[in-house]
């Protein structure tokens, strides 16, 4: 018989502490993401207010932007303006822009003028669309979105609350395995990194904004110098936050799905290039928090994985069997429940399978080892691709 008082105790202290770590980590997930701010719309949203300016950067997007238009011309808010600046397309994309003149009256094209070198392309198309714009309010749009009839709205309703910067999460279209695999992850990290609670609180420092939909007070864009004092950045959605915050102005952050959509990437190929370049800015932007944040995600998906591992291992070597079959427990345990944790998370946030919360462990290890793969081209000197363009860090 197996005498329990020759068991080591700190093996035994150390598997509790570490399962009921993960336990309540992943439970943790799924209450943040049902916390998380969410703008909807509603009954009695204003159809008349302030000219509100919709700017889009467009570089090659004559196969997408077309839905962007389509849906901004729905749009029950009818004061605003759209000023696409043609961002050196090679695809037709200002000639496909001019289709939509007859939907959308206001929508003037822009041909981008020759990118100075020291701006991303992306925050030069922008800061030449505001030069141009007319309105009190300007809303940047990626030229991938695909805005609902109360976008614009929801927006002026929150701006009215005085909101001096708003951003919105869309509802993230996965289409292709590799992006139901990677971009739950990833996606699931940058909500961990920066919580809305607090982005959301003047009170702490932290500060987020996606570029997808980005909209600012005119007199704040002017105040903190617009996207002039942040032309070099890749990450210029995040600088412009923190410009904001740190300029004493208030930002809101939330997820809009019923107000935005978008598909970011159509396939491996696309995924990939952006998620390389958003990790290695993503990483410099977050600093210790991304490492920390990173290194929680990391656990919980391998851990389980290693307890089961270590099972083997002691099993071979002919090793404590009260352990051994402890460590198979927890880690089937975990698994299962971080599955299920994962599964609930991915159906709220991304309106797909729960299923697919199995495999958000494997998700996890490819976007990290394309962080990794991204970082080692940076050192060395190679850069990062996206849309045709080369970054060096």
């Amino acid at each position: 018989m197996f005498d329990v008082h020759q068991i080591d105790v700190s093996p035994w202290l150390l598997l509790t502490l570490v399962s009921v770590l993960l336990a309540l980590w992943y439970v943790q997930d799924v209450i943040a993401a049902f916390r998380t701010p969410r703008l909807d719309p509603h009954p009695g949203l204003p159809d008349d207010g302030p000219l509100v300016t919709v700017i889009i950067p467009a570089r090659n997007e004559a196969t997408r932007i077309g839905a962007c238009l389509e849906g901004l011309a729905q749009q029950s808010y009818r004061r605003f303006e759209v000023i696409v600046v043609d961002d050196d397309s090679h695809d037709g994309t200002a000639d496909v822009v001019r289709t939509y003149t007859a939907c959308l009256p206001s929508l003037t094209v822009l041909s981008s003028k020759t990118l100075p070198h020291d701006w991303a392309g992306k925050c030069w198309a922008c800061w030449q669309g505001a030069n141009h714009a007319h309105g009190a309010w300007l809303l940047f749009l990626d030229a991938d979105v695909v805005p609902r009839p109360a976008l614009i709205a929801a927006l002026v309703e929150r701006a009215r609350a005085g909101r001096d910067m708003i951003t919105l999460v869309p509802l993230i279209h996965l289409t292709s395995f590799a992006e139901r695999l990677v971009l739950p992850p990833f996606i699931g990290l940058i909500s961990a990194i920066y919580p809305f609670d607090r982005v959301n609180d003047p009170s702490s420092p932290l500060a987020f904004a996606i570029g997808q939909c980005i909209m600012m007070r005119r007199e704040t864009y002017a105040a903190i110098g617009g996207h002039r004092a942040v032309r070099g950045s890749v990450l210029e959605d995040m600088d412009l936050a923190r410009l904001v915050k740190q300029s004493g102005y208030a930002l809101e952050a939330a997820h809009a799905p019923d107000l935005l959509e978008v598909r970011m990437y159509n396939g491996w190929s696309t995924l990939s290039e952006g998620l390389k370049k958003n990790a290695v800015a993503g990483y410099r932007s977050g600093g210790t928090r991304s490492g920390l944040m990173g290194l929680r995600l990391g656990l919980m998906a391998t851990m389980p994985w290693n307890m089961l591992a270590a099972r083997f291992a002691l099993t071979l070597l002919s090793g404590d069997p009260a352990l051994a079959q402890a460590l198979a427990l927890a880690g089937v345990a975990l698994l299962l429940i971080g599955a299920i944790c994962w599964g609930i998370v991915l159906r709220y946030r991304f309106r797909i399978s729960p299923l697919w919360g199995v495999l958000y462990g494997v998700g996890t290890a490819v976007y990290f080892a394309l962080a990794a793969q991204a970082l080692r081209q940076i050192r060395s000197g190679k850069g990062v691709v996206w849309k045709g363009r080369m970054f060096l860090r």
